[in-house]
């Protein structure tokens, strides 16, 4: 990943947790990292598994240019104007929303301690069962186990690095913020291999790192690699937060050494 290629980042999208999160919270460093990229002239957003509630704070009081949350399912962007455009990109039913719950609840009896995630109550179109946020026990083997179950019902399933998220259409990361970036930031898609950038650490960010060539994981990712068959270009030193900062400091400093 050469300095040259760096420079040329005009946009930086980044999953949450165990990325820009450490222990489970998020560092004032995070923080700190995004505004620099703002005021360096790049764009920032948080590309997240996130449910809509969550996402609408953070778009409103996040030093971020957009939220795509539930892995695709929307975009909150804030407007020149200060205020939060909303675009939806999934199509919920309450029939899809009751054959979701049925078959998250079926998925509890792969492993002990498998559970609804707790954020579910603010999910608009997809749901998450927790393997690794609130619970301990469950392993990555398990949470194929649930993924592979949600699939065979035929919903689409990401596992995160706490979460397996499920949903119906066909929306994910990748869709969406290529959509995104054409149509709110006037970054078009052809343009997109070499002027955005990505940092995530688990198997639901494999769409984002296949698209962009400019990918990056955490530490923490090398835990999932057996489990992935699109991988980041390169991998961070640091871990989870520390990670983050890492790349967005590369990036910035890639900015400033390109010649004016």
């Amino acid at each position: 990943m050469t300095d040259d290629a760096l420079a040329g980042v005009k946009a930086f999208l980044f999953d949450l947790d165990g990325t820009v999160t450490h222990d489970g919270r998020v560092p004032a460093a995070s923080l700190a990292a995004m505004e620099r990229l703002q005021a360096a002239g790049i764009l920032t957003l948080a590309v997240t598994g996130r449910p809509a509630g969550w996402c609408d704070l953070i778009a409103r009081w996040w030093p971020v240019d957009a939220v795509i949350g539930e892995n695709g399912a929307f975009c909150f962007a804030r407007r020149g104007d200060g205020r939060i455009a909303r675009d939806w990109f999934c199509e919920t039913s309450d029939e899809a929303r009751t054959r979701l719950g049925e078959l998250a609840e079926s998925t509890l009896e792969l492993a002990d301690n498998l559970a609804p995630a707790a954020d579910n109550a603010w999910r608009i179109c997809d749901i998450a069962v927790d393997f690794a946020e609130d619970v301990t026990g469950p392993t990555l083997d398990d949470a194929e186990r649930v993924r592979a179950r949600f699939a065979a019902a035929g919903a689409v399933a990401k596992t995160s690095s706490i979460h397996v998220n499920a949903w119906f259409g066909d929306h994910d990361k990748k869709t969406t913020a290529t959509r995104v970036l054409a149509d709110r930031f006037s970054i078009p898609e052809a343009d997109q291999p070499a002027s955005v950038a990505y940092i995530g650490d688990a198997p639901n960010d494999e769409p984002m790192f296949a698209a962009f060539p400019l990918s990056f994981g955490v530490a923490g990712v090398r835990r999932f690699l057996p489990h992935m068959t699109a991988r980041p270009a390169e991998i961070a030193t640091g871990e989870e937060a520390a990670g983050f900062a890492e790349i967005a400091g590369r990036l910035l400093a890639a900015r400033k050494a390109r010649p004016a």
